[in-house]
């Protein structure tokens, strides 16, 4: 499936200091660097291009510039508004704080249980999240097949992620949520998982939602709250649930790229030229 991607990003002015020219594969990209080199300050300039939200880093940079991969320019600068972004793209940031408006949180409420809540509860329709995705089997019997089938290929993903701790995914039949079930039968809610479990909750449900369509997705340092085996299968399941899926990964981890995907590594080092 062949579609609109991120072929280039240029940035002017990275800390009023160098400038970013970064050449992108249509598949996978992990941006590796010092602490303050700028990794984060590269994929916020991203998202706020494609956001439409310059303000975001106007302090850290002076021009941003994406050239698509049909050769058409999204730009970005203090003199002008934003180009109006054609992508589909999701952002997640920080994993420490992946909330984008802590003031909804409720009382004993985490952030990556809004975050995990908002993925499978839907607030409207057209809201992108799990239980609207289930919705689609009451449209025909071939659609049901097909919604049923993908639902069993991302349960199978989480099955195989949780084996360690014998925890093992289900629709809860009273209240249409999911929660896990140990081998005794004794049921776990997801705000009971631990952090680690609902931040790669987050990244399956984010990726499975995009229903295999070619779609941009930006993290920022995933591998936080992850153990190792996890970092390492991390890229393989994404691109299992969404071959179509361009990623933009900064990371700090070795073990997201030592299973097969050093050889879509960038340096921030060598992406940068002084001014």
């Amino acid at each position: 499936m062949k579609a609109n991607l991120i072929k280039k990003v240029n940035i002017a002015g990275l800390f009023h200091k160098y400038d970013v020219e970064w050449n992108l594969n249509p598949d996978v990209n992990i941006l590796v660097g010092i602490n303050g080199s700028g990794k984060s300050t590269i994929l916020k300039s991203i998202n706020a291009l494609l956001s439409q939200k310059y303000a975001d880093i106007k302090d850290r940079v002076i021009d941003v510039e994406i050239i698509l991969t049909d050769d058409n320019k999204l730009i970005c600068n203090s003199s002008s508004k934003s180009t109006k972004n054609p992508l589909d793209y999701d952002y997640i940031t920080t994993f420490d704080v992946p909330l984008r408006d802590k003031t909804k949180i409720k009382q004993g409420e985490t952030p990556l249980d809004k975050e995990l809540q908002s993925l499978i509860f839907p607030t409207a329709k057209d809201t992108k999240a799990f239980l609207n995705y289930r919705l689609k089997a009451t449209a025909s019997l071939d659609l049901a097949n097909q919604v049923n089938n993908n639902i069993k290929k991302l349960f199978a993903e989480i099955d195989k992620l949780f084996s360690e701790t014998n925890k093992k995914v289900e629709i809860d039949p009273i209240n249409n949520s999911l929660r896990f079930r140990f081998e005794d039968s004794t049921t776990v809610e997801l705000e009971q998982l631990s952090a680690g479990e609902k931040q790669l909750l987050i990244i399956l449900f984010t990726v499975f939602l995009m229903e295999e369509k070619p779609t941009v997705l930006i993290m920022d340092e995933p591998e936080i709250s992850l153990h190792i085996g996890w970092q390492q299968q991390l890229i393989d399941v994404i691109r299992q649930l969404n071959p179509n899926c361009q990623l933009i990964i900064a990371t700090h981890s070795p073990s997201i790229f030592g299973e097969g995907w050093g050889d879509k590594v960038f340096f921030v080092k060598d992406l940068t030229q002084k001014i």
